[in-house]
C-alpha cells in the first residue's frame, strides 16, 4: 500500500495532467514506493533498466561517465519529476545514470507490472504510454529551443549552426520520423 501523502503527490503530478483519475488509479496499483538516500544511484548507466521511476521527493543528478573515465553533469532534476523514460522503453541500458543528491522518495513501475497494467487496464497503460510520451516531447523540444537559441546568439559560428541544422535533419531521416 502506498502512503496517503505518496499518492496525493502522483495524483497532482503534471505529468499526468490530463489522465483520468480511474487511469491514475489504475496506474498508482501497479506502483512500488521507495526512498533512498543522497548518493544512492537510482539508475545505473549502461546497466538494463527494468524500471520507470516518478520522483515525487528530493533531487537528482543526471551524469554520463565516458570510458576514459571523466564525469558529466548532464542536469538536475527535482521533484516531482519522471525518470528511466528512454531505457525503460526500449531494450538499450541508459547511457546516463541516475543519482540522488538529496534523500529522495519515490514510485517505480517495473516491467512485470507494467506488463500486468497493459494486459490488465489497457486504457490506464495507453495513458502512462501518452503522458511519458509528452515528457519526452517537451525535454526534446526545450532541447531544440535551447541550442537553437544559442547558435543564434552565435551567429559568429556558422559552421556550428550549420552543423545543428544538419544533426536535425539526421534525426528525422534516421529516426522514421
Amino acid at each position: 500500500m502506498i502512503d496517503p501523502e505518496a499518492t496525493q503527490r502522483f495524483m497532482s503530478a503534471p505529468w499526468l495532467g490530463e489522465v483520468d483519475s480511474e487511469s491514475k488509479r489504475a496506474i498508482l496499483a501497479a506502483l512500488a514506493e521507495s526512498r533512498a538516500a543522497s548518493g544512492a544511484i537510482l539508475l545505473a548507466q549502461d546497466q538494463p533498466n527494468d524500471h520507470l521511476s516518478f520522483l515525487i521527493e528530493g533531487t537528482a543528478q543526471i551524469d554520463r561517465t565516458f570510458a576514459n573515465g571523466r564525469r558529466e553533469v548532464i542536469t538536475t532534476i527535482t521533484a516531482p519529476s519522471v525518470f528511466g523514460t528512454t531505457s525503460f522503453f526500449r531494450p538499450d541500458p541508459p547511457s546516463v545514470a541516475v543519482r540522488a543528491t538529496s534523500d529522495v522518495w519515490f514510485l517505480t513501475l517495473n516491467h512485470p507490472e507494467h506488463e500486468s497494467l497493459r494486459r490488465d487496464n489497457p486504457r490506464a497503460a495507453e495513458a502512462l504510454a501518452v503522458a511519458i510520451l509528452r515528457a519526452l516531447s517537451e525535454r526534446f523540444d526545450l532541447m531544440d529551443r535551447l541550442l537553437t537559441d544559442y547558435f543564434t546568439r552565435h551567429r559568429n559560428e556558422p559552421a556550428r549552426t550549420s552543423e545543428w541544422a544538419g544533426f536535425r535533419a539526421r534525426l528525422f531521416d534516421e529516426g522514421g520520423a
